[in-house]
């Protein structure tokens, strides 16, 4: 082949790329595929890692970090998911009315007539092929706007409703959560009011409550305020951002809420102010440090009382844990054993003790001193059950034979009809219906 013939098929094939790249570039452009009747744009929401806005003299950045959206540019803070969310999903449903293609504009005076040329809102969704959006003019009756692509000539009309998302202050894209936090990442809860503190934790058992005594907790309750907490809403934003310094936000503490992460050091903190009929009630939220109003309701369920969040159940037991069970009743003593074949008594009958403590709930406690154990009969109990485990001699973790697992100690009735009930090794004494009698062996 001669040298004159290698260059000529060089420049055709140098020419047939640039071609097949010019035309597939233009076949996939946005100019080429948006059209009236389309959306204006088309993406993949997972795919976009951040979204810049320009509103006049305000422009700021919000970006995906890991599961949440951060205000990065203007303002450090939390941005509000719902908010982002709405602002993707308009995008994605937003119809392209019209459309003026770049040759029906013959030059930049006619473009400017949109109002494009030099936009003063603008919006670009960093993940997206299409560059910047650049907000035009709205059309007479104020419901529809045009817009353009940066760099491009063509002008589209689409609805207002993107534009008015676009327009709003960077104060309406930043989180109001009071708890802006997974409920279920939940592991460890501190309520501090005045000098008590009620601290509760989850581990595999299900939720119990550590502090001021050890006792499960009632999770439907704990769910139930964990739910609520979520819901709640700082009404303003006085003051802060987690670059201001903690003075500028200070509150006068009256209570808190810290809610903790596992593996996470720093937990969630809510400071509330003292509640007056004056002044609303002021709330910190730390670590992001800032300051605001909340809702009086907010007081009520971040302040909460054992009781709310305590088990009402007489007594757990898990019979799976027990093989004998010991029924004294004074000086007469009954076991009821478990054999490879089953119970030595009727398995309903076992089965109905365990119910039995589970579903009779706790009118009210007294502390277990002696005088009141004396007092409501349990010195001895009129009648004791024993819950034990037998554990053979090949089990490394323990000595051989019975070991104690729980025991309940049942008084004579009180006056007023409640039965007292103390479950061992608590600091306290249970009021219960003396109806539980009818159902103990």
């Amino acid at each position: 082949m001669s040298r004159l013939s290698t260059i000529l098929l060089l420049l055709t094939a140098v020419g047939l790329a640039v071609f097949v790249g010019v035309t597939h570039r233009w076949r996939f452009s946005t100019d080429r595929v948006v059209q009236p009747g389309t959306a204006l744009f088309q993406f993949d929401p997972a795919e976009i890692t951040g979204i810049s806005i320009k509103n006049g003299d305000q422009s700021f950045r919000i970006q995906r970090s890991g599961d949440e959206w951060r205000l990065t540019k203007g303002l450090e803070d939390l941005a509000a998911p719902e908010a982002v969310n709405a602002l993707i999903q308009t995008a994605l449903q937003t119809p392209v009315l019209d459309r003026i293609d770049a040759t029906e504009i013959r030059d930049e005076k006619n473009l400017s007539g949109f109002g494009v040329l030099k936009s003063s809102l603008q919006i670009d969704f960093k993940g997206d092929k299409p560059p910047s959006l650049l907000i035009g003019k709205s059309g007479p009756d104020g419901s529809r706007n045009y817009v353009s692509f940066e760099n491009s000539k063509t002008v589209y009309l689409i609805p207002s409703d993107l534009v008015r998302l676009i327009s709003l202050p960077m104060e309406k894209y930043r989180d109001r959560r009071i708890l802006p936090i997974d409920p279920g990442q939940i592991d460890r809860i501190v309520f501090r009011k005045a000098n008590s503190t009620l601290e509760l934790q989850r581990d595999a058992g299900g939720w119990k409550i550590l502090r001021p005594l050890v006792a499960p907790a009632d999770a439907t309750a704990v769910e139930d305020l964990l739910s609520k907490a979520r819901e709640l809403r700082l009404e303003d934003i006085q003051s802060g951002h987690h670059t201001e310094s903690s003075a500028e936000t200070r509150l006068d503490t009256f209570a808190e809420a810290r809610f903790f992460i596992a593996g996470e050091e720093t937990p969630h903190t809510i400071h509330l102010s003292t509640p007056s009929r004056d002044v609303p009630l002021a709330a910190r939220l730390e670590p992001r440090n800032i300051t605001g109003t909340v809702p009086e309701a907010t007081w009520s369920l971040l302040t909460p009382d054992m009781k709310m969040l305590r088990d009402p159940a007489l007594f757990l037991i898990n019979l799976d844990m027990v093989d004998v069970i010991r029924v004294e009743n004074g000086d007469t003593r009954k076991d009821i054993t478990r054999t490879r074949e089953g119970w030595s008594d009727t398995s309903d009958a076992i089965r109905d003790i365990a119910k039995t403590f589970a579903e009779t709930k706790v009118a009210r406690r007294l502390p277990a001193t002696p005088t009141e154990l004396e007092k409501c009969g349990l010195t001895p109990p009129r009648k004791r059950i024993v819950f034990l485990a037998t554990l053979s001699e090949n089990t490394p973790e323990a000595m051989a034979g019975q070991q104690f697992v729980g025991a309940v100690a049942i008084g004579m009735p009180l006056p007023d009809g409640d039965l007292p009930v103390h479950v061992e090794g608590t600091p306290e004494i249970a009021l219960v219906p003396a109806s539980l009698l009818d159902f103990l062996p």
